[in-house]
């Protein structure tokens, strides 16, 4: 029998793809939570790259503050809500490919188990006493 490397284990437990797209998903993250955090710094440097000097104005540039607040926090959150998702989907991986692989007979075999312990929470636990 020939043993599974560590690199394949790790595989089978949280594969690849889905430790790539939880590290860029916390990067981003908190990237958006930072700009929502400190959004004057944020809109200093794009003004500074990208606009000219003369279309400065304290009234616009509050707005576009409020405004990337507001909306730096909402996004940061549903990045957080799919960070987290992609991270349960992740770490249940392994169970869910090997509940997928059960033959017909095998889930009515869990099934039926999942009947009979159903129907006497209180005889499976005392089964296991002396």
């Amino acid at each position: 029998m020939a043993r599974a490397s560590r690199a394949d284990l790790m595989d089978d437990r949280f594969p690849l793809q889905y430790q790539v797209a939880c590290i860029v998903l916390t990067a981003l993250f908190v990237w958006s939570f930072s700009i929502a955090r400190e959004p004057r710094q944020w809109r200093r440097l794009f003004q500074s790259m990208f606009s000219r000097s003369e279309e400065f104005s304290v009234n616009k540039n509050k707005v576009i503050d409020e405004s990337l607040k507001k909306y730096g926090i909402v996004i940061a959150m549903v990045i957080l809500v799919a960070d987290v998702g992609c991270f349960v989907a992740g770490v249940t991986y392994r169970h869910r490919m090997q509940m997928k692989a059960l033959s017909p007979e095998d889930w009515y075999r869990l099934n039926e188990q999942n009947k009979i312990e159903g129907a006497n929470p209180g005889d499976s636990r005392r089964s296991g006493l002396p």
